[in-house]
């Protein structure tokens, strides 16, 4: 798609008539009013260790306490010490560094697990896949990211690198690691994040490894995944839903290809989706099916059995805190970390756009963390830019409007006929094969035909994190 063109007669000038529809609020996307931001407790992103009778033992500091983008965890021996480091990712808005710590808290090592450019995030899990009694760490990105897998030893060399999905995938990857094969083999396993529902298995090296299962029909809220070991028999896979989805968890059989059982690890009512981690807890040589809630709610841990039995509830954080909790289990142990901390924004929605009017502002949110603000020129008033709630229609990286004769990079359409459009500042083609751009100084006015204008680079950021369907928000 890269150099697309869109002609169209009609972007940003659907004349009076049509922006009276709009602003009338036609096809809203999201019809009830804007829910006010959540509030949570002042937060850090503190990891905190449990023993298996779920008595905290020991808290951790794993990035700068000022960062409020939550951390990822997993625990694995990656020193082959017999002893499980415990090994944090940062959340969105970081940059995506890993980072492993001794039990007592000191830094064994730290790096990058993509480019360091890259705040969507990363989701991390840990076993040993080459039998060499060490861990190694896997990783996958958060939205935003293609869906790019990645294999490091605990000193942050990479191993193998494949694509889990299509490489245009921008949801996330939820990732797991266990003897998954028929026999005993490790399997690396995906979860294709928020706008999918997909679940696939690769060998360490990166091959596919025969495993694709749609466990929620017709789903767009991701789904996440754990591998529980079974002594004598085959493990078994977990998966849960990620986002805006009841927390219902299903088991499956890989030897019979379908699933045991299933059952809700909190309240039938709550939407918020779950997170879930599976490992020995308890230290009798079982797995245990770790979970809790997505964000809007308690942060509380549940441990159950494999058969749905509920054996212990923990309270991760304050009770104030309504983010959500990751989770990682190991050999008597379970660590949490949490999901954004300092919510600025609305938690009903994973991730949306607001434009304010008034201050000429973008803002972009995930997770209700307030990930980027930027000045923009809206549409000036005689040629005003909708106001309601919408959502991103399509995205092409050049767009041509034919009346005005010029071109608009990183094209995403919002509104339900895809007249308006968020797009970097609007160019011209020179004689000599250059380009002519509207001019930076008109940032913060609104000058524009309707459609939201940013600077090359951040319309290029929001065009990549964004998908189709993102909502969008437009107020005074």
């Amino acid at each position: 798609m890269i150099g697309k063109k869109l002609a169209t007669s009609t972007m940003c000038t659907i004349g009076i008539v049509g922006r009276l529809l709009v602003i009338a609020g036609l096809f809203l996307i999201l019809r009830a009013a804007p829910a006010e931001a959540a509030v949570i407790g002042k937060m850090q992103p503190e990891v905190r260790l449990f023993s298996d009778r779920g008595v905290m033992t020991d808290v951790l500091q794993a990035y700068d306490r000022s960062f409020r983008g939550g951390v990822s965890v997993a625990l694995g021996d990656v020193d082959g010490d017999g002893q499980a480091e415990v090994i944090t990712a940062a959340g969105p808005g970081g940059g995506p560094e890993v980072r492993t710590y001794s039990q007592d808290g000191s830094l064994r090592s730290r790096f990058f697990a993509y480019g360091r450019g890259f705040r969507g995030g990363v989701r991390i899990a840990a076993a040993d896949l080459d039998g060499d009694g060490r861990a190694e760490i896997v990783t996958g990105p958060g939205p935003g990211g293609g869906p790019e897998i990645r294999v490091f030893d605990g000193r942050g060399t990479k191993l193998a690198s494949f694509f889990a999905y299509d490489r245009g995938f921008r949801g996330g990857v939820n990732v797991a690691v266990g003897p998954l094969g028929a026999n005993g083999e490790p399997r690396i396993v995906t979860g294709s994040g928020f706008g999918g529902s997909h679940v696939r298995s690769f060998t360490p090296a990166g091959d596919y490894a025969g495993l694709s299962l749609r466990p929620f029909p017709g789903s767009t809220a991701g789904v996440v995944v754990a591998v529980a070991s079974v002594p004598g028999s085959r493990s078994r896979l977990v998966v849960g839903q990620e986002r805006s989805a009841s927390t219902r968890l299903r088991i499956y059989n890989l030897d019979r290809q379908s699933y045991e059982r299933s059952f809700y690890a909190f309240e039938k009512t709550f939407s918020g989706g779950v997170r879930i981690a599976a490992g020995n807890v308890s230290g009798d040589g079982a797995a245990e099916i770790v979970a809790a809630r997505g964000p809007g709610s308690r942060p509380v841990v549940r441990i159950f059995t494999l058969a749905g039995q509920r054996l212990r509830e923990i309270s991760a954080y304050s009770a104030s805190f309504r983010g959500s909790v990751n989770l990682a289990a190991y050999a008597g142990q379970l660590v949490v970390g949490p999901g954004a901390v300092g919510v600025e924004g609305r938690l009903d929605l994973y991730r949306y756009i607001a434009i304010d009017l008034s201050e000429q502002q973008l803002r972009y949110y995930q997770d209700g963390l307030l990930l980027g603000t930027h000045s923009v020129s809206t549409g000036k008033w005689i040629t005003p830019t909708p106001i309601g709630a919408f959502a991103v229609k399509n995205k092409i990286p050049v767009a041509y409007s034919k009346p005005y004769d010029l071109y608009m990079e990183w094209w995403m359409a919002f509104t339900p006929d895809g007249s308006y459009g968020l797009h970097a500042l609007p160019f011209w083609k020179t004689a000599n094969g250059g380009k002519r751009y509207e001019g930076v100084g008109h940032l913060g006015t609104p000058v524009s035909h309707g459609c939201i204008r940013q600077t090359l680079a951040e319309a290029k950021q929001l065009f990549r994190w964004a998908t189709v369907s993102t909502p969008v928000i437009v107020q005074r």
